[in-house]
């Protein structure tokens, strides 16, 4: 019993022991791990233990490091995805606005473009500025308009839309005008910008009208302050640029038709001209004759004419009036007029220009004249007595000397001076002798090196065609100016009147 008594104690003690050994191991392993926790060194660490505590420990406080970056980064990480989510977003409601504003401009753009077809396709002024007045009032919140345009050196107000309550207009001369830079106009619309009475929350926009640097007006429109937009503006300058295309075109097409009229005028002028011009007369009082007549415009104001006064008596005339085209052909047309009513009364040729020239003298400008040489040829006598107000000298090719003349009187040319006294003298005609009459469109001809024709090659050419017949010295003559001239502009009228005796007198 004893035995059993002491081995049952045994068993006990072991029993208290192992527990006072289980107590002691936890806590030790407590302390372990709450060291480990800590990541701090436990100094009672059983030997058998310390290097795979250490190890542990150190790997623990590796990880943990390592886990402290991986979370700042992912706080790093977090805060740029905030930035790019905020951006994004802001982005995305610029884009919103953007693609709203793209649309109002794509809007915006359609309308301009229908606009301008329409416009394009309409020449009348008037009409075009009341559709484009109308679309500033729809395409942008304009509430008064003001279009003014430039009219021979005036900035003129064509057309008001709204309570605008001024049309002041301002004009420059011509020649200012001509001076004037793109600063220069912008300061006189400013200026004439300071005029429109407009209240405080009201705006006024100055558009200029010009293509290529050419101003044709400015328009002027008024808005609210705080309802003018950037899409407000740029619709108001693309609007500018169809409105100064559309005016140009109509102002050209205006031109254009003015231009058509005046040249269907001109084409009636010249059949005119053309008719009251004597006709073809081959052969008359023993007398071959030949003309040629070009105007180097539609009309001209070179003249020439021949005809009948008696059964003995031929008139040859021939004049230059000062300039060219209409104001020319008038003038021409009212000395024809005068010279045919002066003939019916037989006046000798210098009484004809000195009545003539008291007729015109007072009702001509200061800027126009006529020469003019006129003659009589007396078919028994052949003897041509003529008179010269400041015209060209006569070419005569005298047959029996066989050499050229020149023959001419003095005398002022038709308008110079009042109540002038023209003196006349006489050249027998005898059988082969030729005379030429002509304008300084002849002699005048110019070639590229602007050389003259001149008097020399005109008497030369005559001379060589000699024994020609009138319709074969004329042609010898164009055929020597388009020589000299090569294809060279004609800028003068080409007038000439060939005359050739083939008859004796009958009165020796």
């Amino acid at each position: 019993m004893l035995i059993y008594f002491i081995i049952l104690i045994l068993i006990i003690t072991f029993i208290i022991f192992l527990k006072i050994q289980e107590k002691t191991n936890i806590n030790t392993i407590e302390k372990i791990l709450k060291s480990l926790n800590e990541k701090k060194i436990y100094d009672k660490i059983p030997a058998g233990l310390k290097e795979e505590y250490m190890e542990t420990l150190h790997k623990i406080i590796k990880q943990d490091l390592e886990l402290d970056n991986s979370i700042f980064e992912l706080r790093e990480y977090r805060k740029e995805l905030e930035v790019t989510y905020n951006t994004l977003l802001e982005k995305s409601k610029k884009l919103e606005y953007s693609n709203q504003s793209l649309e109002e401009k794509v809007t915006s753009l359609s309308n301009i473009n229908a606009l301008s077809r329409t416009v394009l396709s309409i020449m009348d002024l008037d009409h075009i500025i009341n559709i484009i007045l109308d679309a500033y009032f729809v395409l942008t919140g304009a509430k008064k308009i003001s279009l003014y345009l430039w009219e021979e050196g005036k900035l003129v107000n064509k057309k008001v839309r709204g309570d605008i309550g001024f049309k002041g207009e301002v004009s420059f001369p011509e020649v200012t005008l001509k001076e004037f830079t793109y600063r220069d106009y912008k300061r006189v619309y400013e200026e004439l910008k300071k005029e429109f009475p407009i209240k405080e929350e009201e705006i006024i926009i100055v558009s200029p009208l010009l293509i290529k640097e050419k101003e044709f007006g400015v328009i002027y429109i008024v808005e609210d302050k705080d309802k003018f937009t950037t899409n407000d503006e740029e619709t108001i300058s693309a609007l500018a640029i169809q409105v100064a295309i559309a005016i140009n075109n109509a102002k050209m097409y205006a031109d254009l038709r003015v231009k058509e009229r005046i040249s269907q005028e001109l084409e009636v002028a010249a059949k005119i001209q053309e008719k009251i011009l004597p006709q073809n007369v081959s052969n008359i009082y023993g007398l071959q004759i030949e003309k040629y007549f070009n105007p180097a415009k539609e009309i001209g104001g070179d003249y020439y004419d021949y005809s009948v006064i008696d059964d003995e008596n031929f008139s040859i005339t021939i004049a230059d009036v000062s300039g060219k085209g209409v104001p020319a052909a008038f003038l021409m047309a009212l000395g024809r007029s005068i010279m045919k009513t002066l003939e019916i009364q037989k006046l000798t040729p210098a009484n004809t220009l000195k009545i003539l020239n008291k007729i015109i003298y007072p009702d001509i400008t200061e800027d126009m004249f006529i020469t003019m040489l006129h003659s009589n040829f007396n078919y028994k006598t052949k003897i041509l007595t003529y008179s010269n107000a400041g015209h060209n000298p006569l070419v005569v090719y005298k047959a029996k000397n066989d050499e050229i003349q020149l023959h001419t009187t003095k005398g002022v040319a038709i308008g110079f001076l009042d109540d002038y006294r023209y003196c006349q003298k006489e050249l027998k005609l005898d059988k082969g002798d030729i005379v030429v009459y002509y304008t300084d469109g002849i002699t005048e001809t110019e070639n590229h090196e602007k050389e003259l024709f001149g008097i020399e090659r005109l008497k030369e050419v005559i001379y060589k065609s000699k024994d020609k017949t009138p319709c074969q010295i004329k042609d010898m003559i164009l055929d020597a100016i388009n020589n000299f001239r090569k294809g060279y502009q004609q800028v003068d009228d080409l007038t000439f009147v060939i005359i050739k005796n083939t008859e004796d007198s009958e009165i020796e």
